[in-house]
């Protein structure tokens, strides 16, 4: 575990080295189980710059499961986005998501395939590949420390433009991540990661360096303990 903080600090150093500029974001959501194969999340996101409160969101997700080692799900969040001058949009965007998973021993591997789009963009900006149409693909790696309650990961999420423009139909932007999820016990659970886009082929390009936590409460297993309780 030793090696895995001082590995996170490495790469942390090395993030906050290369970043133009710094954001925070903050999670915080519940699932509930209603099948083997069907989930539901909820959740509410904001985003912090320097400049304030740079968007926020809810997203309603619901997740089904086709076989042990796939499942597929779509997203819908209204978010309100800060445009250049101060003033919030309202934007409803929709991710239709491909999940694929498989293990070795105590290493699990997974990649993401992801289509978003949204309504609503602003006139006033240009394309922006966190909100507008985008192509994503996102392999990632988890490892599973035994007796222990945190789970480290570490990923990439490309992002592809396949709008028409100038700076279209291509890749856009790589976003790497390194955290881990922490085991609070009961129905908690928290996700810690630090993360660094890398914007190229774009009319912004630059590096932005973003710390993220997100809390999930497991509501099947919060709620079996309150029946529990009541015993």
């Amino acid at each position: 575990m030793k090696v895995f903080f001082l590995f996170t600090l490495f790469i942390g150093i090395a993030f906050f080295g290369r970043s133009q500029s710094f954001e925070f974001w903050n999670s915080v959501g519940t699932k509930y189980k209603i099948s083997d194969r069907v989930t539901l999340v909820g959740s509410f996101t904001d985003r912090i710059n320097n400049r304030g409160v740079k968007a926020l969101f809810p997203e309603l997700t619901t997740k089904f499961k086709i076989v042990k080692w796939a499942s597929v799900s779509i997203d819908y969040r209204y978010v309100s986005k800060k445009e250049n001058n101060g003033n919030y949009l309202g934007v409803n965007r929709f991710n239709f998501n491909a999940r694929f998973k498989n293990s070795f021993k105590r290493l699990k591997y997974s990649c993401r395939v992801r289509y978003q789009m949204s309504s609503g963009g602003s006139p006033t900006q240009g394309y922006e590949s966190d909100f507008d149409e985008a192509f994503r693909f996102k392999p990632s790696l988890t490892y599973n420390i035994k007796k222990s309650i945190f789970e480290p990961s570490f990923g990439i999420d490309f992002f592809y433009n396949p709008t028409h423009g100038v700076y279209g139909k291509r890749f856009d932007k790589m976003r790497y991540s390194i955290g881990s999820s922490i085991d609070l016990g009961g129905p908690h659970a928290l996700d810690v990661s630090v993360k660094l886009d890398q914007k190229f082929n774009s009319s912004s390009n630059g590096n932005k360096l973003i710390f993220a936590l997100a809390y999930e409460l497991d509501l099947n297993k919060f709620l079996k303990g309150k029946s529990k309780s009541a015993l």
